[in-house]
Order: structure tokens, then sequence, then C-alpha cells
């Protein structure tokens, strides 16, 4: 696995994370001990498995957790350096894959720009025949 999607990972997990404080950290880890027990959904699966867990957040919290999905979808863009704008056509998994994206579009842009400075470098010190 390259190391783009393990970043991306950690920073949604983190964003779930940060958002399921809302409820308290004993009702966010009985949550995460529903997600295990009812649908066999480790908390570090979640990213490989957003409908599983968009499903079993729906069951476990109700109307309440189209709240706590946009929670973690403002944190997430937040840590993205992105602004979350909520498009009522899109679910919480399109947002996510949206801001995955977003995420691989900057990185390799970033990736780009580093390679270019280090090819910029190397052509300063190369001595001229």
């Amino acid at each position: 696995m390259s190391v783009k999607p393990q970043v991306f990972n950690q920073l949604l997990l983190e964003a779930i994370d940060d958002s399921l404080s809302v409820l308290g950290e004993e009702p966010k880890g009985a949550l995460y001990q529903y997600l295990v027990t009812m649908h066999s959904l480790n908390r570090e699966d979640i990213p490989d498995k957003l409908d599983e867990f968009s499903g079993g957040l729906k069951k476990a919290l109700g109307g309440a957790s189209s709240v706590i999905q946009r929670i973690i979808l403002r944190k997430l863009f937040q840590k993205l350096g992105s602004n979350f704008r909520e498009s009522p056509e899109l679910e919480f998994v399109d947002h996510v894959r949206d801001a995955k994206r977003r995420f691989d579009i900057t990185t390799q842009r970033q990736s780009l720009q580093e390679h270019m400075a280090d090819y910029g470098r190397s052509k300063k010190t190369q001595v001229p025949r």
C-alpha cells in the first residue's frame, strides 16, 4: 500500500474520532463496540468500508447520524485544508470520496512541485562541459 492512502485514511479516522467525541468518550467507545459486534467493522477498517460505517451509524444513532456525519465531513475537509460544502444530492460516502480525490490531487501537485524543485537544484549544481 502506498503512503498516500495510509495518510488519507489516518486523517479520516482522526476526523471520525474527533467527531464522535461530541457524544462523550463512553458513548464513542460504545459506538465503536457496536460497529464491531453488530457490523463486524473494526475502527481501522472504516476507511475501506464507508458504506458499512454509514449504515451502522444510521442504525445506532438514527436521525442524529446525519449530524455526526456532517461534523465528520467538516473536520475531514478542515484537516485537508479545504472547506466542506454540503451538496444535497451527495451522500456521506460520496463526500468522503470527493475529499479523497481532492487529497490525491493536492498530494500529486505537491509531489510534482517537489520533483521540479529537486530537478532545478540538480541542474544548478551541474558543471558545464
